[in-house]
């Protein structure tokens, strides 16, 4: 057998099992989620971190990220321990780098409100502010109109309105598919990496 296809015959099962065991961990929390909605008090709204990654896609895809990535570390260091702790951190700074990026990779919707209600909408925040005359957006250092001292300081800034931007509960499955797919593009890259070092290291 060729260092290739070993490599190929070691990854495929892991693969799998990854793959049909995670899917069936992602299915059951949505499942559990859905049915708590609107029924638990203490349950958390669908935007929020731990809620979102534990559902959908993009735990299927972040598996696979962490096995190629692991992989990859093993032929690098060629020792088990120190691989693990690299294909773990590996992970963890993919899935930071991910978890903020994300927002901004599907077009987000944008509420505007009135000058004493302060920034509104819920769902998954990308970025929100005062709008100053002419419509334009501004920084402001509080959004609170009914804060004491925030009045005085929007007056000041001459701002007309508040606007958020923000992804509805819509947007759920777009964004579980679009970060799926970055996830599943950076775990085709790693493999490609690991086929490429065995290649070489065997050639």
């Amino acid at each position: 057998m060729s260092p290739v296809r070993w490599l190929a015959a070691r990854l495929t099962l892991p693969a799998l099992l990854v793959t049909a065991s995670t899917a069936l961990l992602a299915a059951l929390h949505r499942w559990a989620w859905t049915a708590g909605d609107g029924r638990v008090d203490t349950a958390k709204p669908w935007y929020d971190a731990a809620t979102f990654y534990a559902g959908g896609l993009l735990p299927v895809a972040l598996a696979l990220a962490g096995l190629a990535a692991g992989a990859l570390a093993g032929l690098l260091l060629g020792r088990s321990l120190p691989a693990l702790a690299a294909g773990a951190a590996a992970l963890g700074a993919l899935w930071t780098a991910l978890h903020h990026a994300l927002p901004h990779l599907w077009p987000s919707v944008t509420r505007v409100s009135g000058p004493d209600e302060g920034p509104s909408g819920s769902g998954l925040w990308v970025r929100e502010g005062v709008l100053v005359a002419g419509g334009e957006r501004a920084d402001a250092p509080c959004l609170n109109a009914l804060a004491p001292g925030c009045r005085g300081e929007l007056e000041q800034l001459g701002a007309t309105g508040f606007y958020r931007d923000f992804h509805p509960a819509a947007h759920y499955w777009p964004l579980q598919l679009v970060g799926a797919g970055v996830l599943l593009l950076v775990t085709a890259l790693l493999t490609v990496a690991a086929f490429r070092l065995l290649r070489r290291r065997t050639a």
